[in-house]
């Protein structure tokens, strides 16, 4: 893809991350398989893991992987999800105002810094099956760069992230650096 170079300089430039590392093909179905598979061994007492976001990625033409430090600007939306089989229950929120907003809710919860629970969502919910779940997401620093679309992002658990920062290179065992899968497709002018 010739506007690869772009689409790495871009990254490169935002504060907080490290490196970039484009993903292989050969990569994709093992790394998801990965993430599956740890993520099942992880789940919560009656409360299963699921990297909701990481098959839209890497099913995209180009992925690239973000090593990245705690400096990296909040994701735009919530990461995680608490879901029930039909509504949210809980989502981490990390705008300061709207954190006081819905502290100042009688149907919220707050849990720790960021976690936020839904009273009536948790009624709803009762005595259904709940999921906590890694969602897919908007990368609007890439969403602006020519030649490019569909562009989402996903955050992976820590057995995955261990695995590409070994392939890449990078030091897997950094307690301050975390890894973003990017995915995006060529608009279809340049396929």
């Amino acid at each position: 893809m010739e506007n690869m170079e772009t689409v790495l300089e871009r990254l490169r430039s935002i504060p907080g991350v490290v490196a970039c590392w484009v993903l292989p093909q050969t990569v994709r179905n093992p790394l998801m398989r990965l993430e599956i598979e740890s993520n099942l061994r992880l789940g919560l007492p009656g409360i299963p893991i699921v990297n909701e976001g990481i098959k839209a990625v890497l099913h995209c033409q180009h992925v690239v992987a973000i090593c990245h430090s705690p400096e990296l600007r909040h994701p735009p939306g919530p990461v995680v999800v608490i879901c029930g089989p039909d509504e949210i229950v809980a989502e981490e929120i990390f705008e300061p105002k709207r954190l006081r907003q819905l502290s100042a809710d009688p149907n919220t919860i707050l849990f720790g810094k960021s976690l936020v629970f839904y009273r009536d969502a948790l009624k709803q919910a009762a005595g259904k099956p709940l999921r906590l779940c890694y969602k897919g997401l908007p990368f609007p620093e890439l969403e602006e760069v020519e030649g490019i679309r569909d562009v989402i992002s996903v955050t992976i658990g820590y057995t995955a992230h261990f695995e590409v920062a070994k392939n890449a290179g990078w030091n897997p065992n950094d307690p301050n650096l975390g890894t973003v899968l990017i995915g995006f497709n060529q608009t279809s002018d340049m396929d």
